[in-house]
């Protein structure tokens, strides 16, 4: 449960009123296993991936990130590794892929080639629950399926997975076994769904966030390319005022913004009390709030960011049983209360980071308010 917030609280990790962001460049734990008619003994058409051998399966190692690393740390995860799914194919995650190749009797080289994958992957369809669905459904949403990642095999899972199979000349089944785990691994460009052409913006990124009239800190934000959604999140903003003009507490305004930075080490690698958000931050630009009738004044909305509650390296801070509440760990749904800004998950906002990363971070990323 959500403890009550102490009194320095209210100047301390959700607030926004901060100094300005330094400007960088621009369950079932492995699913349902059952008898599928996804055979495993073929092979995928060529990809742009690594591939290791005649198997066809991608060659993830330390240094690599993307969608690929992140469906691996959901794998590890199902299988009882503990990885926090960044997209980061960092040390933490060599460790688990080491330890889970020495259980499995494999080469403990730390490089997930075929038969690691192999052996991480099993058969999942509807009715399926737990971390290596939601492996699937991230996989499916890169490939242009956009699905929930909330680790339940249900119907709209079963749809994008018979829409996937279709367009990759599978057997359209619906059920996930190795040779369609195999295709939303190495899936090359030409296999995905297509997008719509809109003009000079197609295959562009932005972010937008969709505000909850209702529950403002159950609003979503989402990052799109070429106006198809890659990936959304739960997102708060503000403290569950819908007043524009409100600062601190009023959700963001609505409009355009640039996305003027962003960076993984907030408040340096060292605990600083005097940065208030720190870890992970995007900065946005600032905007003048447009004022309900009768209600505040103009305003400039300044130091907003999308954020959460970590610590300076991204870590999670020690759970005080003393506090009222811990500036800099996530506790539960209360923590999307922000004075003002956007504010994510923890492990959300890392994917959310992962995404970016590996496009590059566009120059001119946009975020649009609605």
């Amino acid at each position: 449960m959500k403890r009550s917030p102490r009194t320095l609280r209210t100047a301390a990790a959700s607030t926004c009123a901060i100094a300005a962001l330094t400007v960088f460049g621009a369950a079932q734990v492995p699913g349902i296993a059952a008898a599928s008619s996804d055979p495993a003994t073929t092979t995928a058409r060529p990809a742009t991936t690594t591939l290791q051998g005649n198997s066809n399966w991608p060659t993830t190692r330390s240094g690599n990130h993307g969608i690929a690393v992140t469906a691996l740390q959901h794998l590890l995860a199902a299988h009882g590794h503990a990885v926090s799914p960044d997209g980061v194919y960092g040390p933490r995650t060599a460790a688990a892929v080491r330890a889970f190749q020495t259980r499995h009797h494999l080469k403990a080289d730390g490089v997930a080639g075929a038969k690691t994958w192999k052996a991480l992957v099993t058969t999942v369809r509807a009715g399926s629950h737990g971390a290596t669905v939601t492996a699937a459904q991230k996989l499916l949403t890169a490939r242009g399926h956009t699905v929930s990642p909330d680790g339940a095999f249900g119907p709209r899972t079963a749809a994008a997975v018979k829409a996937f199979q279709t367009r990759s000349h599978l057997e359209a089944d619906g059920v996930i076994g190795p040779r369609t785990w195999n295709a939303l691994l190495i899936t090359s460009r030409s296999t995905q769904p297509t997008t719509p052409s809109i003009g000079p913006e197609s295959g562009t990124y932005t972010l937008k966030l969709t505000r909850n009239g209702k529950q403002p800190l159950n609003s979503r934000l989402a990052l799109l390319r070429g106006g198809k959604v890659i990936d959304s999140y739960r997102a708060g903003s503000g403290k569950g005022s819908t007043d524009e003009c409100l600062p601190d507490k009023g959700w963001l305004p609505g409009g355009t913004y640039k996305v003027k930075g962003h960076e993984t080490n907030r408040g340096g690698w060292n605990y600083n009390p005097r940065v208030q958000i720190q870890g992970y931050a995007i900065q946005i630009e600032d905007k003048t709030c447009t004022p309900k009738p009768g209600g505040h004044k103009r305003v400039m909305r300044t130091q907003m960011l999308i954020h959460s509650e970590m610590l300076a390296d991204g870590t999670q801070a020690f759970d005080n049983p003393f506090n009222g509440d811990d500036w800099w760990r996530w506790d539960n749904d209360g923590d999307y209360s922000s004075n003002g800004c956007i504010k994510l998950a923890p492990n959300d906002l890392k994917d959310l980071f992962a995404h970016l990363n590996g496009a590059g971070w566009p120059k001119n990323l946009t975020l649009r308010v609605s």
